[in-house]
């Protein structure tokens, strides 16, 4: 463009600073921003839009706040994309407070927050513990005119159940169909964790049963919460039933699902049952990561088999996978001096 004489606009600019933030390039897009400010080119809302969001994403919080500060030096107004992206930045970061005050402040430059906005700001009142803000907000997304979306509803649920507000959950959950909205997968796996996590195993159960009719709803992510929740629930035989339903239905266990049945395995002294995951894992290609070596070392010290546990351990180290700080504990506090040598 340059050697044929074709001056760059700020459309140019924008997609070239797009390019690099999408690549984590930052200093090169800052680079393309500074260049287009010399050459007397001003960008625009979405040029700010999409270095702020970049930056926050990248943790780059108080980066991103001096653009946003920038951006309202030069008389260019954010808009609601701009807000949710700072927020949601603020929010990562720990900083709500500032985020609330964010929020505010829209109202006064006389631009209506969005349901994003809301959204933003109700999942860091969740994230923080602070449920009754987030309720509150809620109550104010709805006087304002504004219709919760299916995100709205699973962000509260995912916060009301981590605070063991049950009841409050299951309202919110027949509000939720009250209103006609088509729950989707993140939904289902929320209450479904929800109510593991609460100790409610058979609604659980209940409510994997009516999914299992529809069939196009269950995924890999669900079975891992429930089998989770019945080996916490002591139900090992309804853990592997489920685990060993799970190719008959199309799926295949992932990575999760193997290191939750061999840590389930290994906490009820099933060792056996453990070492043979161990191998099926080998077999289908699903031994990515340390954590089952480490959960399986470890209930093998537990059960002092040390023999077994060093030939997991080795095979731990041929693969360059190193074991956690506890195994490593555990090893030293377990093993004879004589063992430790020849490892």
């Amino acid at each position: 463009m340059v050697s044929r004489g074709i001056s760059a606009d700020v459309t140019t600019y924008n997609s070239m600073i797009h390019g690099h933030c999408v690549h984590a390039q930052q200093e090169e897009a800052r680079r393309y921003f500074d260049e287009m400010m010399d050459r007397g080119i001003s960008p625009d809302t979405v040029t700010f839009n999409i270095l702020i969001d970049s930056h926050c994403k990248d943790g780059m919080t108080e980066d991103a706040w001096g653009l946003f500060e920038l951006m309202v030096k030069i008389n260019i107004k954010p808009d609601q994309i701009t807000y949710n992206s700072m927020m949601d930045g603020l929010c990562l970061v720990g900083r709500l407070q500032d985020a609330v005050k964010l929020f505010g402040s829209m109202l006064d430059r006389g631009l209506e927050p969005s349901q994003l906005n809301y959204n933003v700001l109700i999942d860091g009142y969740c994230k923080n513990r602070k449920l009754d803000e987030a309720m509150q907000l809620f109550k104010k997304m709805k006087q304002n005119g504004l219709k919760p979306t299916i995100f709205t509803y699973s962000i509260l649920l995912r916060g009301l159940y981590r605070d063991r507000r049950v009841r409050a959950a299951k309202n919110l959950f027949n509000e939720m169909q009250t209103f006609g909205l088509s729950l989707n997968e993140v939904t289902y796996a929320t209450l479904l964790d929800g109510l593991c996590k609460n100790g409610k195993i058979d609604e659980a159960v209940d409510l994997f049963g009516s999914l299992e009719t529809t069939g196009n709803l269950i995924n890999i992510f669900m079975y891992n919460i429930l089998i989770h929740g019945l080996f916490q629930a002591g139900k090992l035989e309804d853990a592997r039933k489920l685990f060993d339903k799970i190719p008959r239905n199309g799926l295949l266990p992932d990575v999760v699902t193997y290191n939750t049945m061999i840590k389930g395995f290994v906490r009820n002294n099933m060792l056996l049952e453990a070492n043979s995951l161990i191998i099926e894992m080998e077999e289908k290609g699903c031994l990515r990561d340390a954590r089952a070596y480490d959960t399986i070392i470890n209930g093998f010290l537990v059960a002092k088999e040390n023999a077994k546990a060093l030939y997991f351990l080795r095979k731990m180290l041929v693969r360059n996978f190193a074991p956690s700080d506890s195994a490593i504990c555990l090893l030293l506090k377990t093993l004879s001096e004589h063992e430790l040598k020849n490892l």
